[in-house]
């Protein structure tokens, strides 16, 4: 079985990397790893993936789970962490288990024993990640028309055609319109992001979440970032980091 570490404290990824190879020795660590951004550049590197990773939530320079918001992750997960809050965000994303620091032994022996029930073989695994890629292929995906919106004490339907970006402003989701309006919206941007047509729609960083109609026009910024111009113009920069801005220009042109 080949897998992936990714924790930030040194000591405790080679504990977990020794408890590891004394329950099962053939274990291979292909990689230790301590940053959101180098897990996302190994991956995305990478010809060949592990059979299973075990990710700490919290590490150098974010939260594991914004991974899976830049990369897909075709391999299952088992998390660590310290805290018990984030137990209901891991099964939404690939996890098969979850296990509280310091790490037990028997927690890890658990976590083994589910994933060789779940995954008998890597050729099953990959056939199931074949069958399950095909049905999302071909299940239609119906996406937001209409959205509901606050002004003063009105609620507003709105049509999302109308709106030309959301943005974060105090953990507080507001849109502006084409026509310059600005609407306070009941909803997360990440859930805004999951019902948005992505022909139509590009989150261009951690707050704002773009049409392509108000996209005006692109400039190069610091370390290949991009730089956004919209309309209505926006009162803040909007820059795409380097990682996305290939993806940025693919969007734009297809």
């Amino acid at each position: 079985m080949k897998v992936l570490l990714v924790e930030d404290e040194s000591s405790v990824a080679r504990d977990l990397r020794d408890v590891l190879w004394e329950i099962d020795p053939d274990i291979e660590v292909m990689a230790i790893l301590e940053s959101v951004k180098e897990v996302i550049e190994w991956i995305n590197s990478s010809t060949e993936l592990p059979d299973l990773g075990f990710f700490d939530i919290q590490i150098a320079d974010g939260n594991s789970f914004e991974i899976f918001e830049h990369t897909e992750v075709a391999f299952p997960i088992v998390f660590t962490t310290a805290f018990d809050e984030y137990a209901l965000q891991a099964f939404k994303v690939n996890s098969i288990d979850y296990i509280l620091k310091p790490i037990k032994r028997s927690d890890l022996e658990n976590a083994l024993d589910k994933y060789r029930k779940m995954y008998p073989s890597s050729a099953q695994y990959e056939a199931l990640l074949t069958v399950i890629q095909d049905l999302k292929d071909h299940q239609p995906k119906k996406y937001k028309k209409n959205f509901l919106v606050y002004f003063k004490d009105k609620i507003l339907p709105l049509a999302v055609e109308d709106i030309a970006y959301f943005y974060l402003e105090n953990q507080t989701v507001f849109c502006i319109t084409h026509q310059k309006e600005k609407y306070f919206i009941d909803k997360s941007l990440e859930l805004i992001q999951t019902q948005m047509n992505p022909d139509d729609f590009f989150r261009a960083s951690r707050q704002v979440l773009v049409s392509r109609k108000a996209v005006k026009s692109a400039s190069i910024y610091f370390s290949r970032k991009l730089k956004l111009e919209l309309t209505p113009s926006f009162d803040r920069e909007v820059v795409i980091s380097k990682l996305n801005s290939s993806k940025f220009k693919q969007w734009l042109t297809e």
